[in-house]
């Protein structure tokens, strides 16, 4: 297992929030925009993307999704051998004083855990986050 707190650098993606809790990235127009939309940071992005690579059959869960009442998020990517848990946590903007700090990806930070992946797969996705954004090893 390994633990990392992964500073993002900017969005990645803007995805429809019930589109995302019903494990689907789907992209938001720009009149979807102006309603139920999530913002994932460049490291979840590029997350998805190795899993991808890894496995063409990955699954996201989402497991605590965020809210008009929270900005944090906890998403799980699943494939075979891998199992890497995301939660963002909104920690720059000057939130709550700044309402749309959470509209714009480098104002969170990322934990990412990577369960009972084989060391290839584990080896590969911290790496990834290593060699493009601040990281914090945790364990």
């Amino acid at each position: 297992m390994a633990i990392m707190r992964v500073q993002a650098k900017g969005t990645g993606r803007v995805v429809g929030w019930s589109e995302l809790k019903q494990g689907r990235l789907v992209d938001a127009s720009r009149f979807g925009r102006l309603f139920a939309t999530t913002t994932l940071t460049d490291v979840i992005a590029d997350l998805c993307e190795v899993a991808e690579s890894l496995d063409k059959e990955y699954r996201i869960v989402t497991i605590v999704p965020n809210g008009p009442t929270t900005a944090a998020l906890d998403l799980g990517l699943i494939g075979t051998g891998f199992e890497v848990v995301c939660s963002r946590r909104l920690v720059r903007g000057w939130f709550p004083l700044n309402p749309f700090a959470a509209e714009f990806g480098s104002n969170f930070d990322v934990v990412v855990t990577v369960n009972g992946t084989s060391p290839e797969a584990k080896s590969k996705l911290v790496s990834v986050l290593q060699s493009k954004y601040p990281c914090t090893m945790i364990a």
